[in-house]
């Protein structure tokens, strides 16, 4: 664990293998990503305020799907400087980034929401 906090572990150009168990774990979570790739890419298909939401998650699942399959298979063919592990925590930080922001903007959705009830409410008046 101590390994894990070390410069030299995260900038090695030429790391070891990873052990059985972060294969598993990184297996897993693309896994999740897959799942949430069909998810949402059958979501985003219907109509609905939430279409844009989910189209957003979509493209955000498929992306990192994709971007982690190329980190795991050059991980697991030991390519030296693609498969390095400060590509994985730059992927992390990408993630994380980029799924704030669509948390940010799911926000917006609930105004929107309201909005179009209030305006519902106010037309059904209207001749």
């Amino acid at each position: 664990m101590l390994n894990l906090l070390t410069l030299k572990y995260w900038f090695n150009l030429n790391p070891e293998a990873f052990s059985s168990i972060a294969n598993i774990i990184i297996f897993s979570f693309l896994s999740l990503l897959l799942i949430g790739t069909i998810l949402f890419f059958v979501l985003r298909n219907r109509k609905g305020i939430y279409r844009i939401l989910f189209s957003k998650l979509y493209n955000f699942c498929f992306i990192n799907l994709i971007v982690g399959l190329l980190l795991f298979f050059f991980s697991w063919q030991q390519i030296s400087f693609l498969s390095a592990r400060f590509w994985y925590m730059l992927w992390l930080i990408v993630f994380v980034v980029w799924f704030i922001e669509i948390i940010k903007k799911s926000g917006k959705i609930s105004d929107l929401r309201e909005k179009r009830q209030k305006r519902k409410e106010f037309e059904k008046y209207l001749p």
